[in-house]
Formats: C-alpha cells, structure tokens, sequence
C-alpha cells in the first residue's frame, strides 16, 4: 500500500530538484521501495513529469510577473498597465526643423498676402544618402514685405513624415466600442488631427481633440481618446455622452497625421519646397534650426518609470517634477529641462516658476518655440497664481589642453588614431557625465576616462579653462556680467583671462581698432586665510607649527589650540608675492598628514582692460578699467561695452578664464558641456614614454 503520509517537497523549481524530488518520493512507496529510477523507463517518465512541472512553474511564473508594471517584459502588458494609471506612453516624434520661406510673387503681381496650405511638402537635402520630406501641420498667413520684395513665413515649424488621412464610417451595431485602429506604424500621435463628418450625405464636420483630463471633460464635449494597440499602432475612441460626445451611427471619421521615420532625419538643415504655394513657385528657405527631437517609441524601461510619476502629478504642475515630466511627454524636443521656483531664484522672484531647456541639437531655442511651450504645454496646467517664465540656457563651454603619456611598443595605432580615440572618449565622457542640468566636472573622472581609452596609454593630464560667450548689442553702451559659477584662478601666468575674437571699437583719436580684452597683469599679493578642512586630532600637548609655502614670501600663521585640537589658525604675516600658496601643519618635526588645510590669497577683485595694437604694431591700451572680475563668485563684469562690430560670421565674443578648481558643478539655467565641433575645445597633445 502506497505511504500517503509522505508528502511532496515543492520548494524547488529547477528540472533537476523537480526530478529528484519525485524520486524521493517514490523511494518512500512500498510498491518502489528498491527500484532502480535510472536503468529503467520509469526515469524518461519522471523526466516528463519534472519538464513538466517545471515549464507549468515558468508560465506561471511569467504570468505572475506580467500582472505587475514593475516586472512586465511584454510591451503589451507595460502599455495596459501604464493605461490604468492613466498613462499613454510617447510614439515615434518625427524630427523638426525651423525655417524662414520667403516666397516671390511674379513681376506685376500686386496680391498682399499669401497663405500656405497645411501640409505643404519640403524635401531635405540628402541626409547619409536619404532625402526625407517634410510638412507644416498648420496653414500660415504671411504679408507681402516690400523691403525684400517676398512674402516671409518666418520661424516655420516643418515636421518629417509623409502625411496620411484615412476615413471611417461608423456603424453601432458592428463597432459598439466606438474604436478605430489606425493601420500605420511609426505614427507621431503629436500629429493626429480627428474630425468628424455628420454623414455621407452632409459633409458638416467637427473637429475632436485629444482628451487629456476627464475632469475637464463633459458630456457634449468634442474629444476623442487615444490608445497604443499591438505592434506599435493606435486606436482612437470617444465618449459614451457622460465623459465626451458619442459618436452617432452614420458618422464619418476622418483622421489625419504624419508617419514618421523618427530620429533619421535629426540634424538635416538644407531644405527645397516641393509645392507651389498659391500658384508661386520661386521660394527661397533659410535654415534658422537643424532638424532634432526625433525619436522612436518610448521605450519600456520609460515607460516604467514615467507612468507612476505621471499619475501623482494627475496632470497639474504642482511641484517641479510634475512641470517637468508633463514638458518630456509633450514637448520631446529637448535633451534636458530644468524647472526651479522663484524663491530658489538667485535673486528670489516669489510668484514665479523659472524653466530652462537644452535643445536635442544646437544651444539655442526660438524665441515662438519658447512661446509655445509656455502657452500651450506649462500654462494649462500650471497653478493659476504662478507664472511660468523661460530662462535661456547658460552654457559654460569646458576647454581641454590634454596631455596624454603613452607607450609606442604597446600599440599597433598611429598617433592621429589615439588622438581620435581620445577625443571620443572625452566626447563619451561628456555625454554621460554633462550636457544635462545639475551636473558636475570633475577632471579626475575624465582622465580615467582617457586612460582607459588604449591600453597604450600610462596616464594623461589636463588644464581645464571655461569659455563664455557673449552676443553683444552692436552700436549701444552696455554692462554686460559673465557668470562662470565657479571660483576663477587669479591671474594664472598660462591662461589668463582673455577675450576672442576681436571686436571693433573706436579709439581715443576716433579711429576703428581691433580689440581685446585682457586680465590685468598681477599685483603682489599675500595669503588672507588659513581654513581648516580636516583636524581630527585632540591629543596636541603643544602647538604645532604651520608651514606655508607657495611661490611667495614672508608668510606665516600660528594654530589656536583647545582641548589638544586645533580650532582656529590665525594669520599673523600674509607675506608678498603669492599667487598661490599650500599650508602644512608639522608637529614634534614631523609632518602630520591627519590635518587638511587651504589657503585664500588676497585681491577677490581684478580688472579687465581692453587693448589694440598700433600701426607699429605697439600694443596700446584703450580702456585700462572697461571691466572687473570677482574671482571669488566667477563673475566678469563689462562696463558700458560699446564695441561697433565683432570678427565672427555669429557675432559671438568668446571669453576664456581657468577655474580654481578642477571639479565644479551648475544649478539652475546652467548647463556643463564640450562643444566637440567648436576648433580648440579638445586639445590633445601626444607624449611618447619609448
């Protein structure tokens, strides 16, 4: 008789603890008391049962995870999990451009305005051996502008996508649901545009919207809501006559969007028009902003993470974080956004909440684009007593002098082919470690970086100088402030403050000079302060003594002690000279490396003069105070700056200044990166060691 006392272990999941578990209980039956389970059938019959048992345990196990966002694989089950809180995840965003069209009319022609139709079609230059086409999503208006004899549609937004329009007849015994599958992938949902056509005989027609907040939602209101279906598609449904306007059998749905190739055509910026335009063919695009934004569907690991941020926010600005999700989902133009309020300002703005974006291409957005997401993205769903306002981006542009020391015999590479890879590991480097909001340099993390780039390669340094750049108001006296965030070097003797390139100014006899400006040369100068970083010992039975040196003299400091510790060091001699200077502390003449000590050197303030070079080529000074700079803040201020031109195509005056500090960091509107396409930002010298 079998033992049915003994019981199953079912605590192992694994093939093989399956099967021998089922042997183990066998063995424990009398009728299998001594039977041999491996050289009999019986062993390919407990193979079935474990594989069994442990596929069912698998699918199970799948099926458990599946029922939870946190752990779903499938897209499908992400997606459905992500519609219940609310959430539809992000589809495929056709790149953008912006562009001035300025069309001609025809001699004799004396029309005054000129519209372009919605979906006019532009075609890109060819693109890594594409050419992809482009469309406005919206009609414009442009009057005939007589200084330049064309009609300028300025700042047009173009999208990349071919434009489809598909019509469904609606039937209520067939289609209870109400719902329409759109039969294209690589649809940009931003692009649908949904009405509605009374019948096939009455061609009134309605236009839909996307619904986004049921509250806000009632009974007669024209809306439409959208759905990710399988294999990348979407439905459309509307309301039941409670939450939106149902649908009436006969209608006529009529849908139109742009299928997109998403982020291939990212970076295009030449364009012709394919379209006439009222009959006018003669059209002329200026490029104001390269292709950017594209993007292919949101992507799981996304999808996670945004779903349950986006249904605490419930759709309403409240916090900062909530500002910025709903600008990513709406507004997926930017690399980086950055929302902070007023009373975080520096000075304080109560009442007011600051945002600051770094566009997928380039540095700088439009001024309409910066308009449109104020209007249409921040402000419905802000609060009503806070005003959005857009910040532009301050960039501390990071100029690198690399040293790089390496082993010929360790390498098959050309010099030319190192400097290539380290200048991509710096370009890698910056791409993960800056070019985002609230980011921090730190020159140690890039020089491992760079060592790690060939095995080649003993070790590397580098000098850091940050570059600003200014845009001046040409033709008008001005104070201009450079804000590096960061404390300037004072009067380093290799990289001292300096202006690039020149600018034209008139000089004391009237007469157009090309001009910089320069960081006065140095003043002597003595240590002002001895701080205290570390001092963890409370056992000093007399007081140490404290050892400044430095490329100055005369300086000397004594320690305060307290309880056997140090508390306080007092300057009693800032000495002469210094520029730099570094403070140890020595106790019964040994050194003690328990203790960290800076230093501060005297003169927070320096000047900034401007010069030129004669006919003789003498160097002469213009204005011996056109400016200041305060080390200790890392601000330049230019005063009443009146230069007549700049020596640039973009009229952009480039200031360079070396940080106290190798390791710095950005709040607010700025923003840390390497401009590798900008010539002189890498700089990389090659040091063979063989």
């Amino acid at each position: 008789m079998a033992n049915t006392d003994q019981k199953l272990i079912v605590t192992e999941l694994d093939f093989d603890g399956i099967k021998n578990n089922l042997k183990n209980f066998l063995r424990d039956q009398q009728e299998f008391s001594d039977f041999d389970f491996e050289a009999s059938g019986m062993s390919v019959l407990l193979d079935i049962l474990a594989y069994n048992t442990h596929y069912m345990s698998f699918y199970n196990n799948m099926i458990a995870n599946e029922m939870f966002l946190d752990t779903a694989v499938l897209r499908n089950s992400v997606v459905s999990h992500a519609k219940m809180l609310g959430y539809t995840p992000g589809s495929t965003v056709g790149s953008r451009a912006t562009v001035n069209l300025q069309i001609s009319r025809p001699s004799g022609n004396t029309q005054t305005t000129l519209t372009l139709p919605k979906f006019s079609r532009f075609q890109s230059a060819p693109f890594n051996g594409v050419s992809f086409t482009f469309v406005n999503l919206t009609s414009k208006v442009a009057e005939y502008d007589s200084t330049c004899d064309r009609f300028c549609f300025g700042d047009l937004f173009i999208y990349q996508g071919q434009p489809l329009t598909y019509s469904f007849t609606y039937d209520a015994a067939s289609n209870i649901t109400q719902s329409f599958e759109l039969p294209d992938a690589g649809i940009d949902v931003s692009s649908i545009q949904v009405f509605v056509q009374d019948s096939a005989t009455s061609l009134r027609k309605e236009n839909y919207i996307l619904a986004t907040d049921a509250t806000e939602v009632t009974s007669t209101s024209n809306v439409y809501y959208l759905d990710e279906s399988k294999d990348g598609k979407y439905k459309i449904y509307f309301g039941d006559d409670v939450i939106g306007k149902k649908l009436v059998n006969g209608n006529i749905v009529i849908v139109t969007y742009i299928k997109t190739d998403g982020a291939a055509a990212n970076k295009v910026n030449a364009f012709s028009l394919i379209d006439s335009v009222g009959g006018f063919t003669n059209s002329i695009i200026f490029p104001v902003k390269a292709a950017s934004g594209g993007s292919d569907r949101e992507p799981i690991d996304r999808i996670r993470f945004s779903a349950p941020k986006a249904y605490i926010s419930n759709n309403r600005g409240v916090t900062k974080d909530d500002i910025i999700g709903i600008i990513n989902q709406k507004y997926p133009y930017f690399e980086a956004v950055n929302v902070w309020g007023g009373e975080d300002n520096d000075p304080p703005i109560y009442g007011k909440v600051f945002v600051a974006a770094k566009p997928s291409i380039g540095f700088e957005i439009t001024e309409s684009e910066k308009l449109n997401v104020i209007n249409n993205v921040i402000k419905p769903i802000c609060v009503v007593t806070v005003i959005p306002e857009f910040v532009d981006v301050d960039y501390n542009y990071i100029r690198l002098f690399i040293e790089v020391f390496y082993t010929k015999s360790k390498t098959n590479r050309s010099t030319d082919d190192l400097k290539t890879i380290i200048r991509n590991s710096v370009v890698d480097f910056r791409d993960k470690q800056l070019d985002n909001f609230n980011s921090k340099f730190k020159l140690s993390r890039l020089l491992r970086n760079i060592d790690d780039a060939d095995a080649s390669i003993n070790y590397s340094d580098a000098e850091v100088v940050i570059e600003k750049r200014l845009i001046p108001q040409i033709g008008a006296a001005r104070n201009y402030t450079l804000d590096y965030g960061t404390e300037l070097s004072r009067e380093d003797p290799k990289f001292k403050i300096s202006s690039t390139p020149a600018f034209k100014q008139f000089d004391n006899e009237g007469v157009v000079r090309s001009c910089f400006f320069e960081e006065v040369p140095g003043t002597s100068s003595g240590v002002e302060a001895v701080r205290i970083v570390t001092a963890p010992r409370t056992d000093y039975l007399t007081a140490p003594t404290i050892v400044i040196s430095g490329d100055g003299v005369g300086a000397n400091a004594y320690p305060i002690i307290v309880n056997g510790k140090i508390t306080q060091i007092i300057v009693d001699n800032p000495g002469v000279n210094y520029r730099t200077a570094a403070a140890n502390i020595y106790y019964e003449d040994e050194l003690d490396t328990t203790v960290s000590l800076t230093t501060a050197i005297q003169g927070r303030y320096g000047v900034i003069r401007s010069f030129f070079f004669d006919d003789n080529n003498i160097k002469t000074i213009l204005n011996p105070e056109a400016g200041v700079v305060d080390y200790l803040l890392g601000k330049i201020t230019l005063r009443q700056f009146d230069p007549t031109s700049i020596e640039d195509p973009l009229k952009i005056l480039r200031f360079n200044a070396k940080p106290a500090k190798t390791s710095f960091e950005s709040a607010r509107s700025r923003i840390l990166t390497i401009d590798d396409e900008s010539l002189g930002s890498i700089n990389i010298t090659m040091t063979p060691l063989d």
